[in-house]
Order: structure tokens, then C-alpha cells, then sequence
């Protein structure tokens, strides 16, 4: 019965974690710049993008701990994942963070001529939906101004049911 892990497995975990965490570096700033093409902002919405972050995050540091390390806590894997992401954000992340910023900020002005011009469309089709409703709507009143039940005028006055044989209406 072996009760701790062999240094090997501990140094194995702890690389695997270490890519968890730099997994995990890239998915933060997917949604941090999911967030500032959304809404122009890094600031805005902080709190929403880290909770669904850590929606993301607590299920995969549970699941690796199940498969690598039979569900045991060990410190040394959230230390490797802090690992992993501090190397993330301090060598790839702060090289990318700029020319990305850059490229969705012409997304969005490239984007927002698009939901002007867009805009522009739907008040169109908006208008002329809102004149054939209006026409529709006097059409309905001049049928059922047309259509009222009078004494005086009896429709279907005559009906062929066979070619030869014309029956009169009796105004039943």
C-alpha cells in the first residue's frame, strides 16, 4: 500500500497542471476579449466575466484532480495551475493582449457601421410593415362594414347545384 505519491507522479501532476493553468490563462483572456468586443471596455462587466471564468474553472481543476490524482487535494496542484497561468500572462498574454485589442477595436467600428446600416434596414422594413397593417387594418373595417347582416340584401339569391337545375334561396 503506497500512502504518498512517488516524486516522479508528483513532478509529472505538477507539468500537467502547469498546462492546465496556462489552458486556463487562454480561456480568460478568450472571455476578457469576448467582454471587450462586447462592450468596448476591459473594465466593464469584470465581476460577470470571473464568475463565469470560475464556472469554467472549478469544474476542470475538479475533474483533473479526479483523473490524475484519484480525487485527492494536493496543494502543489493549485500551485502548478497558478503556474501555468502566471507564465501564460507573463509571456504570451502580454505580447498578444495589444495587436488583439487592436484588431477588435476595427471589429467593432467595422461592426457598428454594419448595425448602423443594419438599423437603417430594420426601420425601413419596420415602416412599410407598420403602413400594410394600416391598409390591412382599413381593408377589415370596409369588409366587415360590407359584410353586416341586412334584411333587405340576401347573397347566394340563386344556386346551381346541377347543371340544368337552378334552385331559388328562400331567405331561410
Amino acid at each position: 500500500m503506497q500512502y504518498l505519491p512517488t516524486t516522479e507522479f508528483q513532478a509529472v501532476t505538477f507539468m500537467y497542471s502547469a498546462g492546465l493553468g496556462f489552458t486556463l490563462g487562454i480561456i480568460y483572456d478568450f472571455f476578457r476579449m469576448l467582454f471587450y468586443l462586447l462592450t468596448g471596455s476591459d473594465k466593464k462587466f469584470l465581476m460577470a466575466r470571473d464568475i463565469i471564468f470560475l464556472c469554467v474553472c472549478f469544474p476542470a481543476t475538479f475533474i483533473f484532480l479526479l483523473v490524475m490524482c484519484n480525487g485527492e487535494l494536493l496543494l502543489y496542484i493549485f500551485v502548478g495551475e497558478a503556474v501555468g497561468m502566471w507564465i501564460y500572462f507573463y509571456s504570451v498574454g502580454s505580447f498578444l493582449l495589444l495587436p488583439v485589442k487592436r484588431i477588435i477595436k476595427s471589429v467593432r467600428r467595422h461592426f457598428i457601421v454594419f448595425y448602423s446600416f443594419m438599423s437603417g434596414i430594420k426601420t425601413a422594413f419596420v415602416c412599410i410593415l407598420k403602413k400594410l397593417s394600416k391598409n390591412l387594418q382599413n381593408h377589415t373595417k370596409f369588409l366587415q362594414k360590407h359584410l353586416q347582416i341586412r334584411h333587405h340584401m340576401v347573397y347566394n339569391c340563386c344556386v346551381q347545384l346541377c347543371l340544368n337545375r337552378i334552385l331559388k334561396n328562400r331567405g331561410d
